[in-house]
């Protein structure tokens, strides 16, 4: 009973050693991890912290955007950089949060700058008014040219060169007749384009004079020589026959000026090109027939500029339009007369060559509709175009008739006037 007594208690105090042997080495093992925590803690709370190059740390600083690194994370060394886990730290003795760093930061970028546009500074919608389009159009003429009808025969009372005037002057006189212009653009951008344009009238008037006879009345011849017999007994007809041919065409360089939503405005800067071709042909009755034969021919190119304006009325298609030009034609005239009779052959001929310097103003006016995608337009309008300083059919017959040996310089005008009618297709 004694042994059994000493045995027990010799096993109740090895288990309470052995108890208190564990209780130690559990403390030991929490006072371990505290203490690396609290280390842990206070690297993390030091900003400046940085470990020694030769010790490999598994530490980043506790500030990861440093303002002098603009903000970019600095690692304290080459090694492992990645945090510990949570539960190295211990759960009861968790490390604190600080409130001195600095606010979660955020980016945005910035909105992309194109660089600015070489281009026009238009800005344009298809069916933009102001706007250049490329197109062709075609116009008809009806029109008239004036300074170059020729008197060619008098009614006179005898036929002495004392005869007076007994009745009208027939002259050769032009009417309106048709001709056409055909042209073209094409735009370089919405406010500039490029137009060329041909215009071709031709015209001709023929007259024919009767007298009865017996009444002592006879015709005159007014273009022939005054060296020469120009009325005789057997003056009783005459005729005659006038042509003129107008030809001309341009190139130009077309610009805004001003514009705006119902109007706009443009420059024309370019150069023209013209040539007149003026013939006469007169037939009298003077001691047989005798006949009288002149041509004037003018060629000259040079520059031009003009305004162009339109308006337009959006709601109802309709707009009206001006245009005008002034060019300035330098060039020749050259002229030529012959007169011959049936028997005695030629009895005088003559020519000319002179360089000329016209002036040639352009106006037009009208009004027109366009359909709603400004493709297709209708415009009619009044055209009128002067030549100053021209060689014409009367001024050379005058100088011839005058003084065949001094061809004095005269100035003369031939303009051609009328209506015009065009049809434009645009795209």
């Amino acid at each position: 009973m004694k042994r059994a007594s000493i045995a027990w208690s010799a096993v109740i105090c090895c288990g309470i050693l052995l108890q208190h042997d564990a209780w130690a080495q559990s403390r030991s093992s929490v006072t371990k991890k505290s203490s690396a925590a609290t280390s842990s803690r206070s690297r993390l709370e030091d900003p400046e912290f940085e470990s020694d190059s030769s010790t490999r740390s598994r530490y980043r600083t506790a500030d990861p955007f440093d303002e002098e690194a603009g903000g970019r994370i600095r690692q304290t060394s080459q090694g492992d950089t990645t945090l510990p886990p949570l539960y190295d730290y211990g759960y009861d003795d968790p490390p604190p949060i600080r409130s001195d760093l600095p606010p979660l930061r955020s980016y945005s970028l910035d909105p992309i700058v194109e660089a600015p546009s070489t281009a026009a500074s238009y800005s344009v919608e298809p069916n933009q008014l102001w706007a250049h389009r490329s197109g062709v159009w075609a116009d008809f003429l009806f029109a008239k040219v004036r300074g170059t009808d020729v008197t060619y025969a008098t009614p006179v009372d005898g036929t002495l060169s004392t005869s007076v005037p007994l009745g009208p002057q027939a002259v050769t006189g032009f009417d309106y007749q048709p001709g056409y212009r055909i042209g073209g653009a094409w735009a370089i951008d919405c406010g500039s384009s490029i137009t060329a344009n041909y215009m071709s009238y031709q015209t001709s008037t023929e007259d024919n004079a009767h007298l009865a006879g017996g009444g002592g009345t006879f015709f005159r011849a007014d273009t022939v020589l005054p060296g020469t017999l120009n009325v005789a007994a057997d003056s009783l007809t005459a005729k005659a026959f006038n042509y003129v041919d107008i030809q001309t065409a341009d190139l130009n360089f077309k610009s805004l000026l001003w514009y705006g939503d119902c109007y706009s405005v443009n420059y024309v800067l370019g150069a023209k090109y013209s040539h007149l071709d003026q013939q006469f042909n007169a037939r009298y009755s003077v001691l047989g027939k005798t006949n009288v034969d002149t041509e004037v021919d003018f060629d000259g190119a040079g520059p031009r500029v003009g305004l162009e304006g339109e308006r337009f009325f959006p709601n109802s298609g309709f707009m009206t339009y001006s245009k005008g030009a002034l060019n300035l034609l330098c060039g020749g005239s050259s002229a030529k007369y012959l007169q011959t009779n049936v028997f005695t052959g030629i009895q005088g001929q003559t020519s000319l060559s002179q360089g000329r310097v016209v002036f040639m103003p352009e106006l037009e006016l009208g009004a027109g509709w366009q359909n709603c995608t400004g493709r297709f337009r209708v415009t009619a309008g009044y055209y009128v175009a002067g030549w100053f300083n021209m060689l014409s059919t009367p001024e050379y017959l005058s100088t011839v008739r005058t003084d065949q040996n001094s061809f004095e310089h005269q100035i003369k005008t031939l303009t051609l006037d009328g209506m015009t009618l065009r049809a434009e297709y645009r795209y």
